[in-house]
């Protein structure tokens, strides 16, 4: 495909911020009816992005619909427009006929179309029937070359950093205001999460200014903050103590990883949104350098979350099992029950701590 690919440094003149997002903009002025999606199991930089976009692309006369690979995890659902989303179903002909319906699907926050699942042959079929444009959004490594216009910039710290770049030369070309309340509140949602609350290596000035923009505009911060992170149900709480128990510590504190099994989620009543801030207590001690959480998944396979400090790239172990991420912060599905993952995983991040 014709992708336009970027890689760069965030400071970027208004020349070349200009040309980077031209050729989305001439997509989306030229189409009508619009699909937004992101990946499976969705996060507040996918959701908010998601809830930015559409929000910019309603005010410019555009039919924008959401169709998504999973369920809204619990903590999102205050969001504007998640009661409109689809969860794309293969055996509802209204979900197809969305995509088939559309001049343009954009996705984002992640430049690996398989983690759309099913909407992925769809919109691939579509795209090379040359009834529908792809255009890509994202901040991740290692990106997939499927769209026709791809933005995909590692060195932002959020996709939500893009998505308020993108809105802002909308504003521009189309000569109309349109970062409100609704737009905000979906960016500050999106950068908010994605840097850990504005503690991660990422969180720059420019992201600050950004978000200056953003409290200017209405977004109410506490209540964001408390929708996305203060709901903790009796269950969690004793999903957490339950975690907790298990951790197990290598490396001379180096390395530390805790085990979620299906009877754990089943005792306390709780899903994977319940799971998220765990890896926090891992991180939380000062000599951890790698954490990992290993999640059982109905399936018999193995959901795996990774994080990580200074040089130690864990992006390239989940890149093994089909996953990717940052360098500091990535994710995957082994195809492997919960003990073999472990024991295979725990190995190779062993090695990351050995002369080459």
């Amino acid at each position: 495909m014709n992708s336009q690919l970027a890689h760069m440094e965030r400071d970027l003149d208004a020349q070349t911020l200009e040309s980077l997002w031209m050729p989305v903009i001439e997509l989306i002025d030229g189409a009508k009816r619009v699909v937004i999606s992101t990946h499976e199991n969705s996060d507040g930089d996918g959701l908010g992005s998601e809830v930015a976009l559409v929000a910019a692309l309603k005010q410019l006369g555009k039919d924008v619909h959401l169709v998504n690979p999973t369920v809204i995890p619990k903590n999102y659902q205050f969001l504007p427009f998640m009661n409109t989303v689809a969860v794309f179903d293969e055996q509802n002909e209204s979900h197809i006929q969305r995509l088939h319906d559309a001049d343009l699907f954009i996705l984002l926050d992640t430049n690996n179309i398989g983690r759309t699942r099913a909407i992925k042959n769809h919109v691939l079929e579509l795209r090379d029937a040359g009834t529908l444009k792809i255009v890509c959004i994202d901040h991740h490594l290692d990106p997939q070359d499927f769209a026709d216009v791809m933005v995909c910039i590692s060195a932002s710290a959020a996709t939500g950093e893009l998505a308020y770049e993108l809105v802002r030369e909308m504003e521009r070309y189309f000569e109309k205001p349109l970062l409100n309340k609704t737009v905000a509140t979906g960016l500050y949602t999106a950068v908010m999460t994605d840097t850990a609350s504005f503690k991660l290596p990422k969180t720059s000035p420019r992201i600050h200014r950004l978000t200056a923009e953003l409290l200017e505009a209405g977004v109410a911060p506490m209540e964001i903050y408390d929708s996305v992170y203060n709901t903790l149900t009796p269950g969690a709480l004793k999903l957490i103590g339950l975690a907790i128990g298990n951790i197990q510590i290598l490396e001379e504190n180096a390395i530390a990883y805790l085990s979620v099994t299906q009877a754990m989620l089943q005792e306390t009543g709780v899903g994977l949104s319940d799971t998220e801030r765990l890896l926090e207590y891992l991180m939380g001690m000062s000599k951890t350098m790698i954490a990992m959480m290993f999640i059982e998944l109905p399936d018999g396979k193995t959901k795996i979350s990774f994080r990580s400090r200074a040089d130690y790239a864990v992006n390239e172990i989940a890149k093994r099992y089909g996953g990717g991420g940052h360098r500091n912060a990535a994710g995957c599905t082994a195809p492997m029950p919960l003990n073999e993952t472990i024991s295979r995983v725990v190995k190779e991040a062993s090695e990351l701590f050995r002369p080459a």
